[in-house]
């Protein structure tokens, strides 16, 4: 580095000076070049501490000469301070581009920035032979880094070809040999270019690296030992010292040579920030025992000391998300996270964190930008698919990197269930198998993945197949647990309901605490219609993860379908009695279903014993429930006090729940204070992000404050940023008076993305319905009945749009819609006019008299029955 800096020197004199102005002006002039001259003499002296000083005193007399600040980025590049001449150079690439860029690059490179450094270089055309050459070392090193071994050492090589005597390619050629595991040509290599009368340490660090990695040791001590006494004399610590003396200790110790690597430990402790690493060592302990408010003021002061800590402040963000606090945590980690060269477990936490906040699209580009810069990372690579195959419009670039990650590591078997679900979605169900054959081929023990493959391969009759899996199971996995419970739902899917019934009887005998095959044996005694024996095995289900409430609820529903409220409430006592957590957990479900029933009293009463301050979570929950459903009672008196008193205590038992966040701001809303809702809104937006409830209750807010424009406005942006489906109901809603040429785009996109949502079937189906196009309308209702057979709108809307072309069909749904709803006057008057179209005018005036008197003032029902009664 230090022959490139004074090329750099020499290039920067060599540029013509700006005209002269004055004798101020150039004795300025004169003042710095003095402190440049002298830099460099220092530098030649190995004193790099002043010449750091005599280029700062060049810059403070000549501040916008930007010769003098690459001088000084290269001069940082030599002391390893790659981040520092880095943001040096930065602010002034744009408009010193030529100047500047090359250097940057170099810094770029050095921070293993390699995507940086090549989109930096090529903003510029190199100028002399010296700078193409400069230019081809870049890209030659930006190719190494990025996993290509082979192509850099060709354009080491090449470089070499023109200038046999450049350092930086030979050390280019080594390290990518080193690479590519060539480490005997590495060696012979560095022989060749070694001069015995003035042997230079970095050449000596790669022959000992190349000779360590061969398993040499003892031959890459020696070679080690020589470069520490080629080391230059300076008054720094140099990076290429930093590499030896690690490399030296590591291969000592790896001999047995204790006392020898000490001492160089010693050197190097002595040479490190030892407190920063203590404060890091404390922090990382802090969390690996679970002290995680510890490790956080650990971190804090270790900012507070280096406010440039960028792994502190990612391990800060990190953990601050861990302890539930996002917004603080997301606002570190999105500050001081570098796709390029982030660690991978802070690009999950980062990535995580966006997508909590609603921002899937710049969650997104941040893995594009790692995957971009390191390809063959299959982590990252499935972060990247799982999260491109949700966003609308990605999805080929999901499976293109997941099929990447597969490629280079077939164990994550979890991706190939990802990609079956996608195939599932888009309706091709033998792709989604296809799969799963590979996962079950790489390991059949990744068992939710197994579970999958066995359910779909049932749901798909592909019996003969099931049955392979069922044996291969059994034998090659006999004393699995897991494996036992797949053969199972094998057999229960091929109604071998009583071999199923006998394994699991065993299994659960077995094994007493494996609740996967309680819950299995219990849903088998339910398809079985043995209710009693099944609500008892879900209770010893629900014993062992009291703090769930899904196993005891299942319980309760199975109970109640033979017994009442009364009866399944006492039942749960009974049987939850002589636990008091899972007491306390029957006590909390027991009082969710008083209060969606309305029994709000009795719910409290069904809470009052247990105590508030050592309350189980599913106690704390039903607690918050009753609350919000006070409060809404209050609501309807108009008391808003107390119901934003019940909302304050609702949101300080559970602090982490978005709903109960959201309460206040509804409750000002509806009262009419719409500036301390909004007020309310920013409070939840900072502390939980930008999510598309708050988003929606944003726009509701505007639009109650005659702002429906600036509602829409802000809603379409925040879908263009996140394409979050949650926000197209309130977004479709809006754009029907706001921006109707858009509806017919969104109802298609919302059907299209979500096409198992009923709700988007429907909006879709509604508006094909009101634009006059019945068959493409037809088709959503439709798909809305096939998974919704009752669905009254439906029903009606398909009914009246077949009403010609296909009666019979359209009497049968008319027909079913009426008996659903034998009192809408809609649904009467669909019924009624497809009877009158089939001829039965009497049945068709007695349904309309029925919708006319259920609806006076409808024109049009007055109109169908007054032809009703002409065709009489």
């Amino acid at each position: 580095m230090t022959n490139f800096r004074h090329l750099l020197l020499i290039g920067a004199l060599a540029l013509p000076l700006p005209m002269l102005t004055g004798c101020g002006d150039q004795a300025e002039k004169s003042e710095a070049l003095s402190h440049i001259a002298r830099s460099d003499t220092y530098v030649e002296q190995g004193q790099y501490r002043p010449a750091l000083l005599e280029i700062k005193n060049a810059i403070q007399k000549e501040p916008n000469n930007v010769n003098h600040l690459v001088q000084l980025a290269s001069l940082y590049l030599e002391l390893g301070a790659a981040r520092e001449a880095s943001d040096l150079l930065e602010p002034w690439l744009e408009d010193q581009t030529q100047a500047v860029a090359l250097t940057l690059a170099q810094a770029y490179l050095a921070r293993g920035k390699h995507l940086s450094a090549v989109e930096t270089l090529d903003r510029i055309e190199p100028e002399s032979e010296a700078a193409e050459l400069e230019h081809e070392l870049v890209r030659a090193e930006a190719l190494r880094q990025s996993g290509k071994p082979r192509q850099a050492l060709a354009g080491f090589q090449a470089v070499h070809e023109r200038s046999s005597d450049n350092r930086e390619a030979l050390i280019g050629i080594l390290r990518s040999r080193i690479d590519l595991g060539d480490a005997n040509q590495a060696v012979a290599t560095a022989d060749n270019a070694l001069d015995p009368q003035n042997p230079d340490p970095e050449l000596l660090f790669l022959k000992g690296l190349a000779l360590y990695k061969q398993g040499q040791v003892e031959s890459a001590i020696e070679v080690l030992t020589e470069a520490t006494g080629a080391l230059p004399s300076v008054d720094v610590f140099l990076p290429v010292r930093r590499d030896l003396l690690t490399l030296l200790s590591q291969a000592l110790t790896q001999q047995g040579r204790i006392t020898e690597a000490q001492l160089y430990n010693r050197i190097l402790a002595e040479n490190t920030d030892t407190d920063a690493r203590e404060r890091a060592k404390a922090a990382v302990s802090a969390i690996q025992s679970g002290n995680l408010e510890e490790a956080r003021v650990t971190l804090q002061d270790m900012l507070q000391l280096d406010p440039e800590n960028e792994q502190a402040a990612l391990m800060l963000g990190a953990l601050n998300l861990q302890l539930g606090d996002l917004s603080e945590g997301a606002g570190l980690l999105a500050e001081n996270l570098d796709p390029e060269t982030s660690p991978t477990p802070f690009i999950r936490a980062a990535t995580l964190a966006q997508v909590e906040q609603g921002q899937r699209k710049d969650a997104l580009d941040n893995l594009s930008r790692a995957i971009e810069a390191r390809p063959n990372d299959p982590d990252l690579l499935a972060m990247h698919g799982v999260l491109a195959l949700s966003l609308p419009g990605r999805a080929d670039e999901g499976v293109a990197s997941i099929s990447k990650a597969l490629g280079l590591n077939p164990q994550m078997t979890r991706l190939n269930l990802a990609l079956a679900r996608h195939h599932l979605s888009q309706g091709q169900p033998q792709q989604a198998l296809g799969q799963l054959r590979m996962a079950f081929a790489n390991n059949p023990a990744d068992w939710p993945t197994t579970s999958s493959y066995v359910g779909e391969l049932l749901r798909q009759d592909e019996l003969g197949e099931a049955r392979e899996i069922r044996d291969s199971l059994l034998n090659g996995y006999p004393d699995s647990p897991q494996a036992i419970l797949m053969a199972s739902l094998v057999d229960a899917g091929l109604e071998n309901n009583e071999r199923a019934l006998a394994r699991l009887k065993e299994l659960t005998t077995k094994q007493a605490n494996y609740q996967p095959g309680l819950i299995a044996l219990a849903n088998l005694q339910t398809k079985l219609e043995r209710t009693e024996a099944a609500a008892e095995t879900m209770i010893k289900a629900a014993k062992l993860t009291p703090q769930n409430l899904e196993p005891l609820r299942q319980a309760g529903r199975l109970y109640a379908m033979t017994h009442s409220m009364e009866e399944v409430a006492e039942w749960l006592k009974s049987q939850t009695g002589d636990d008091p957590e899972l007491s306390n957990s029957g006590a909390a479900l027991i009082a969710m279903v008083q209060v969606r029933q309305g029994e709000l009293d009795a719910a409290a009463n069904t809470l009052a014993g247990i105590d508030a301050d050592t309350a189980s979570e599913p106690v704390k929950h039903a607690k918050a429930r009753l609350l919000v459903a006070q409060a809404e009672g209050l609501i309807g008196d108009k008391n808003w006090a107390d119901a934003q008193a019940n909302a304050t205590q609702a949101i300080a038992l559970q602090p982490a729940h978005l709903g109960f966040a959201l309460l206040p701001a509804r409750l000002y809303q509806l009262e009419g204070k719409q500036q301390e809702a909004m007020a309310q809104l920013d409070e939840v937006e900072e502390r939980f992000g930008t999510r598309p409830e708050i988003v929606v209750s944003r726009a509701s807010l505007l639009q109650q404050m005659d702002r429906a424009d600036e509602a829409y406005r802000y809603l379409e942006e925040q879908w263009q940023a996140s394409e979050d489906q949650r926000m197209l109901p309130a977004l479709i809603s809006l754009a029907e008076t706001q921006d109707p040429d858009r509806v017919d785009e969104l109802t298609q996109t919302w059907a299209g993305q979500a096409p198992g949502n009923l709700q988007a079937q429907m909006k879709r189906a509604n508006y094909l319905m009101q634009q006059g196009n019945d068959a493409a309308a037809a088709r959503h209702y439709q798909e809305v009945l096939d998974r919704q057979p009752n669905n009254i709108l439906a029903l009606n809307n398909l009914a009246w749009l077949l009403r010609e072309s296909s009666p019979a069909r359209a009497l049968e749904l008319a027909q079913r819609a009426s008996e659903l709803a034998p009192d809408n006057p809609a649904v009467l008057d669909t019924y009624g006019w497809v009877l009158h179209l089939q001829g039965k005018h009497q049945e068709a005036m007695a349904a309309i008299e029925k919708a006319l008197a259920a609806a006076p003032q409808s024109e049009e029902i007055a109109d169908h029955l007054e032809q009703v009664k002409q065709a009489l």
